[in-house]
């Protein structure tokens, strides 16, 4: 079942089945709460003023493109484009002049009894990025789990990688003492900035996660994936696994959260290509051509 509702003045969206309970909105196609069995398991706010002052993400979609690309640059096609720079010289999940996507309206549209689907046309230019583009994510609840299906067109050719950039709690007060397993063969080695150097290293010592074993630490990082199952998280309350045909899952331990969160409160797993691909024509292409249409998924089960 969908309610539609407001949230200070965008649309908002719950879909609830009985067990799962996800409510979303038209500002940055943003997850604000998902419940199991009455109790929350992500974080969000109660206002829209505190979405606005975030610079943490919190549920939202972002793009042009997740994570970052070196130099706020990349070359295609012969032509060289000048992104924004918002992060150290770099830009950091499609830049922010303007608008970013988190912080954009996006149009709502019931499409059946459990989906919700958010559609934004981002113009060609937008934060430097050729090509303008139509993207659609579908936010689907099952049974057991939320899906998120990722669509977009654009009229030339450009790069293109969102994602969601939800934070779990999965009702823990801090997140390092829960449990993870990544199914990786390598994790990108990069630079003080967070710039990939184009070496993949082992998943090895403190990045070994081949089977559950507590997080212990923060961790930035992105990992290369093995396969379409990505990655398990366990507390004592919850378990989490996450399902994606993207190759690459950036792990960020919530370090730098804000808006009166606390570090480590809630965890980000964002689906992706590798940062800076546009630059590194050794890691998996992420090109988009001109008319072709995008699509990727993302699954979240919790138990």
């Amino acid at each position: 079942m969908v309610r539609e509702e407001n949230f200070f003045g965008y649309g908002s969206y719950t879909i609830d089945n009985g067990a799962l309970s996800l409510r979303v909105t038209e500002y940055g196609a943003s997850i604000l709460s998902l419940r199991l069995g009455g109790e929350e398991q992500v974080l969000g706010f109660s206002t829209l003023e505190d979405y606005e002052k975030s610079t943490a993400f919190i549920g939202a979609t972002v793009g042009r493109w997740a994570n970052r690309i070196g130099g706020a640059a990349f070359s295609l096609n012969g032509e060289r484009y000048e992104l924004c720079a918002n992060e150290k010289g770099n830009t950091l999940h499609g830049g922010d002049a303007g608008k970013p996507w988190n912080k954009r309206r996006w149009t709502g549209k019931i499409e059946s009894e459990n989906a919700v689907s958010f559609t934004l046309v981002s113009p060609n230019g937008d934060n430097g990025f050729p090509g303008e583009m139509t993207v659609r994510v579908l936010y689907t609840v099952l049974p057991d789990r939320v899906r998120m299906d990722f669509a977009g067109v654009s009229d030339r050719d450009t790069f293109f990688c969102p994602t969601s950039h939800v934070y779990f709690s999965l009702g823990e007060d801090t997140i390092l003492g829960a449990s993870i397993q990544i199914n990786a063969f390598g994790h990108l080695d990069v630079d003080g900035a967070l710039i990939p150097t184009g070496k993949i290293l082992p998943t090895e010592g403190d990045f070994d996660f081949s089977s559950l074993r507590p997080i212990g630490r923060d961790y930035d990082d992105c990992f290369c994936l093995k396969g379409e199952e990505a990655c398990t998280v366990q507390t004592e309350k919850r378990k989490l696994t996450l399902y994606t045909d993207f190759p690459a899952l950036q792990f960020y331990t919530g370090k730098y959260l804000d808006g009166g969160f606390a570090p480590n409160a809630g965890f980000a797993i964002e689906p992706q290509f590798y940062p800076d691909t546009p630059n590194k024509p050794d890691f998996p292409d992420a090109l988009l051509r001109a008319g072709e249409k995008f699509s990727k998924y993302l699954e979240f089960v919790i138990e």
